[in-house]
């Protein structure tokens, strides 16, 4: 069974982005636009990553990622944001479950470092 990821991000570029840097590294990848999406195609697919953005319509970021590391302890979730840059955010991120956060925007080298912190 290959590497599984699912990007979530409600603009459809952002997930382009991740989504190609993904696949260069091996990854199936599925995309959700929003987190009550994120959540069904998560259990759906049980992808190895999630790539979280926060301020999404319908379920929050936050909420999603909660939602999905009470489902699956193992659930490896990177937060990917503008509001990664606030300390706050990233206390709430870990209190929801995630275990890497990253600010955007970012460069494809800043982004695979991050992930990395999702396998320690």
């Amino acid at each position: 069974m290959g590497k599984v990821a699912l990007v979530v991000d409600d603009a459809p570029f952002i997930r382009a982005e991740i989504k190609e840097i993904l696949e260069e590294q091996g990854y199936k990848v599925y995309e959700a636009g929003d987190g009550l999406e994120a959540v069904t195609i998560y259990k759906m697919h049980n992808p190895d990553i999630v790539t979280m953005d926060v301020n999404m319509p319908k379920v929050h970021g936050l909420k999603a990622t909660q939602i999905i590391t009470e489902y699956d302890k193992n659930a490896r979730v990177m937060l990917c944001s503008t509001m990664m840059m606030f300390p706050n955010y990233q206390k709430m991120g870990k209190e929801a479950g995630a275990k890497a956060f990253l600010s955007k925007p970012f460069t494809d080298i800043e982004f695979m470092e991050e992930l990395s912190k999702l396998f320690v």
